[in-house]
């Protein structure tokens, strides 16, 4: 090499970029206490009308058994807790604001899910196409496999 010469350097090409496939996440789904309301409707109703809220079983239709080690449910053991205090009617719009505000946020939330304003008829149609093609993927796979096994 002479002295004159200039030192070259080769770089690599830069790789080639990868395709960014633009995919639309999906909002992350609700909590299931979202939609959780019956516990507090039920505790809304029973304030509503306590005296509806005691167990009584019926024990004029269950047999009789001898057996001490069996002893009835009353209506005391029946409650584990202190009846609810009891509300008027007048003030159910008041209590139930807490059951409409929850039940709003769960629209709320469901109207956020992908795909919310297809029909079952947009959806059958989508699940028929995707079962066409999962059906010729597996024609093709078992193509494939005759190949393999002719070719071995």
């Amino acid at each position: 090499m002479s002295s004159n010469a200039t030192p070259t350097t080769t770089t690599a090409p830069p790789p080639n970029p990868t395709p960014t496939t633009t995919t639309t996440t999906q909002p992350p789904l609700p909590p299931a206490q979202t939609f959780d309301i019956l516990p507090p409707l039920h505790a809304l109703l029973s304030r509503l009308e306590p005296s509806l809220n005691v167990y009584t079983p019926d024990t004029s239709a269950a047999p009789q058994a001898n057996n001490a080690a069996h002893t009835p449910v009353t209506s005391a053991s029946a409650l584990p807790s202190p009846a609810p205090q009891q509300l008027d009617y007048k003030d159910a719009a008041v209590a139930a604001q807490f059951l409409r505000s929850r039940i709003r946020k769960a629209l709320a939330d469901l109207g956020g899910l992908a795909d919310m304003h297809r029909g079952v008829e947009e959806q059958e149609e989508e699940i028929k196409g995707l079962e066409d093609k999962i059906e010729r993927q597996r024609e093709v796979l078992a193509r494939l496999a005759r190949l393999a096994e002719e070719n071995s």
